[in-house]
């Protein structure tokens, strides 16, 4: 790999100036987990290079007119251990404690996963679940805000232009709500999402209310599941409405595989192409367990 420039911005200002002088095939520097395997494997050769690490703006966590702002530097440890965080979006925290190996989140940044806008990616659906917006800045120093839905255009496409960068995320601020988040992966640790799925909840006794929940890794997009409120409001959940939501999800997915007009490059048996179909079940069950211990929990406390 070969870099004819590298910006390394120590301002705001400095920032703003250095995005003026991105082209096309210039890159951005955040955690870099999933840039320099780019660079090294598809022998990419950018004009420029402009690193984000020493910009104060990008790297806090903090609220701000009733959202939580998280800088788009803030590493994937700080985000899983801090307690705004923690209290306000909790399936965030739980998403980012899973993200790869302890060394890529001490690393890794929200900001670099959602620019990566892999399919598999545990931050998009987590912001698309609490109605986020993602903060843009342009070389011109101005800022615009635009929904998490609509930031990803497809299989690491995003609606940035080569002069934007990630400024910070922004969560609208719900402690009167529960949350969660499961993924399934080919390991235990250190693995790629294969399915995800979050939820987020209000709750009264044993019984939960307007619930919200998101599919990911399933398409090139996440998916909003309606369907999730509709069987499980004002229930007493049980294997019934478990099964009911497990079949529901299952069918949707089968859905995506029979109507995707490109094949998979590799040559797959056919238990392999049904296996999401059939694994979301294990992920139902896990989320809707969780959500009933945190009920049974509170419910003790009262």
């Amino acid at each position: 790999m070969a870099c004819e420039q590298y910006i390394q911005p120590d301002t705001l200002k400095e920032l703003v100036t250095g995005l003026a002088k991105m082209t096309s095939d210039s890159v951005i520097l955040a955690g870099g987990t999933d840039l320099i395997i780019k660079l090294r494997s598809r022998h990419m050769n950018p004009d420029c290079m402009l690193s984000l690490c020493r910009v104060p703006e990008l790297k806090s966590i903090s609220e701000s007119g009733g959202y939580l702002r998280i800088g788009a530097m803030e590493t994937h440890d700080n985000i899983a251990n801090n307690t705004l965080v923690r209290k306000e979006c909790k399936a965030l925290a739980m998403a980012c404690s899973h993200v790869g190996s302890q060394q890529v989140r001490n690393k890794g940044t929200i900001g670099g996963s959602l620019g990566n806008a892999s399919v598999a990616g545990d931050m998009l659906p987590v912001l698309v679940l609490f109605h986020g917006l993602v903060e843009i800045l342009d070389s011109a120093g101005k800022t615009r805000k635009v929904d998490a839905q609509e930031f990803t255009l497809g299989i690491g496409r995003t609606i940035l232009q080569p002069q934007e960068v990630i400024m910070a995320v922004w969560l609208p601020l719900q402690s009167h709500r529960e949350s969660c988040f499961i993924k399934l992966g080919g390991r235990r640790e250190v693995t790629i999402a294969e399915i995800s799925l979050a939820f987020s909840w209000e709750r009264s006794g044993q019984h939960f209310h307007k619930i919200e929940g998101v599919l990911g890794a399933v398409d090139t997009k996440p998916i909003y599941l309606q369907e999730v409120d509709e069987i499980l409001e004002d229930r007493k959940v049980g294997k019934y409405e478990m099964d009911l939501l497990a079949d529901s999800l299952s069918k949707r997915i089968r859905a995506i595989r029979e109507n995707r007009k490109r094949q998979p490059r590799l040559r797959i048996q056919e238990c392999e192409k049904v296996y999401k179909e059939r694994a979301v079940k294990g992920i139902v069950y896990d989320a809707l367990e969780i959500m009933m211990r945190k009920t049974d929990k509170k419910s003790k406390n009262i």
